[in-house]
């Protein structure tokens, strides 16, 4: 359900009004943009995708119903988009056998069969808790990866073993992880601003 002030937004929306489209920008752009840098990993893509959500949205503004979930609407335009990204990206990608390729099949099924936002938020705890009943050392190199960023020459460096055992240790927790969440959805992608 809308926030009360979000209701007053939709009508000035419909009407062209440029502060209420700028109150929802703010409200929703950086939760969306999170959304997509952690399953496209392209801080370019991910910009450009949110903000061809909002473009959407402006261009069907005086379609919108006082009833609308802007939150949901949005997200799921997100969403998307999202995917046929990953999707032109799985087809330029389906003859290779590589760490990008698997992680991003991995991603696309997460995304595919997300349902809406609040389902996204009660998945976050099942996430953690998955991630946390990896092996330790696993735990720790995919923590670096996901939610530090590092590269995998990085994590090579920082915990003295070789960049193929860091790919290694990637497959394998993705590998796992897709066993662990089959009933939750495979979303483990998320910044720790969404998680925590």
């Amino acid at each position: 359900m809308n926030h009360p002030n979000f209701q007053l937004n939709i009508a000035s929306l419909r009407k062209g009004e440029k502060k209420a489209y700028e109150a929802v920008y703010n409200e929703f752009f950086g939760v969306l943009y999170h959304l997509c840098l952690h399953y496209l990993h392209d801080e370019k893509v991910s910009e450009e995708i949110v903000q061809d959500t909002f473009l959407k949205l402006w261009e069907i503004r005086e379609t919108l119903n006082d009833q609308i979930n802007i939150r949901n609407f949005l997200y799921t335009i997100t969403k998307n988009n999202c995917l046929n990204y990953l999707r032109n990206q799985k087809i330029s990608l389906k003859h290779q056998e590589n760490i990008k390729y698997l992680e991003m099949q991995f991603n696309y099924e997460a995304l595919e069969k997300l349902g809406n936002y609040l389902q996204f938020e009660e998945l976050r705890s099942k996430i953690e808790e998955a991630i946390n009943n990896l092996p330790p050392e696993i735990v720790e190199t995919f923590r670096l990866s996901r939610f530090e960023e590092l590269s995998y020459r990085e994590i090579a460096d920082r915990q003295g073993i070789s960049i193929k055992t860091v790919e290694a240790r990637i497959s394998k927790a993705l590998r796992i992880l897709r066993v662990e969440l089959k009933d939750y959805l495979p979303m483990v992608y998320l910044l720790s601003r969404i998680i925590s």
